[in-house]
């Protein structure tokens, strides 16, 4: 099945900790409210910070970002902190704050700032479904066609990746 690429940050109960985690396993569940499904590996530290707060953020990336999937294989553990204490750079790369205060890349196509509403338990994944509070684009994918921009973001077989969750 074709799919996305996408990195999901996520932020953690403790103070000042956060992911950044590539991901594969998302799609669209429902149209009202908005609802965003990500099945997240059970053993993965995004799953434990979705699990203690409820909150992530979809980044959705640009074909030309394609070597960024590869930084969020395995978890961050690079974060540069602001004064505030939330994270001004992760693996090296920009980030900014969600309303929710989870991170997402700055330089992303758009983010999607999702709070989880329900789930379904697997023995190898959770399925966490999130309504998506916000959005934002880069002023660049709002100008021109869509259909173009469509094309530029980029999805799995872009990579030579078969699997982010």
């Amino acid at each position: 099945m074709p799919t996305g690429i996408y990195v999901v940050g996520s932020i953690g109960s403790a103070r000042g900790t956060y992911n950044l985690m590539t991901h594969s396993l998302a799609v669209q569940v429902a149209t009202e409210p908005c609802v965003v499904a990500l099945a997240i590996d059970v053993t993965a530290r995004t799953h434990g910070y979705l699990d203690a707060t409820g909150v992530a953020t979809l980044s959705v990336l640009r074909r030309d970002q394609r070597d960024l999937v590869r930084r969020f294989v395995k978890p961050v553990s690079d974060v540069e902190l602001d004064e505030q204490g939330r994270p001004r750079t992760m693996g090296g790369v920009e980030v900014l704050v969600a309303d929710s205060g989870a991170p997402c890349l700055a330089d992303a196509a758009g983010c999607l700032d999702l709070h989880v509403v329900g789930r379904v338990d697997f023995a190898s994944h959770t399925l966490f479904c999130c309504e998506v509070r916000g959005v934002a684009v880069a002023p660049e994918v709002l100008e021109g066609p869509a259909s173009a921009h469509l094309a530029a973001i980029l999805r799995m077989e872009d990579t030579k990746m078969n699997y982010g969750g």
